[in-house]
């Protein structure tokens, strides 16, 4: 849902595809305007997302750092609807605001990985 209503905020609030292509970071979105796909973008984005934290969070059903991978999908949602948003506040604070709320969710990622890998030797 965080990616739907993401690029929704996007659209809305940008208010043009030019000004999306000047301003926006993501370079995938960037490839899906240009080619006019943002469609079967935002879908395969969608189901690519879906897939992947099912995926992850039934590998560490069992384990005992699943409300961390919980947290970290939590996170990336979180993330990407505050991104949407940044087309209202156009604030560079605000956006690097959430590029750090990106970096924060990779960095606990790998931490995580670390400690397991650790953990099991």
């Amino acid at each position: 849902m965080g990616v739907i209503i993401d690029y929704s905020l996007t659209f809305h609030f940008a208010g043009s595809v030019e000004r999306i292509l000047e301003y926006e970071f993501s370079p995938t979105l960037l490839f899906a305007v240009r080619n006019n796909i943002v469609l079967p973008y935002l879908a395969m984005t969608v189901v690519f997302y879906y897939l992947m934290g099912y995926v992850i969070l039934k590998y560490l059903e069992d384990e005992e750092i699943y409300p961390i991978g919980v947290f970290i999908i939590l996170l990336m949602s979180i993330t990407h609807v505050l991104g949407g948003l940044s087309w209202y506040v156009l604030s560079e604070a605000y956006s690097n605001m959430i590029f750090m709320l990106s970096m924060t969710s990779i960095i606990i990622a790998i931490s995580v990985f670390g400690y397991e890998i650790f953990r099991r030797d």
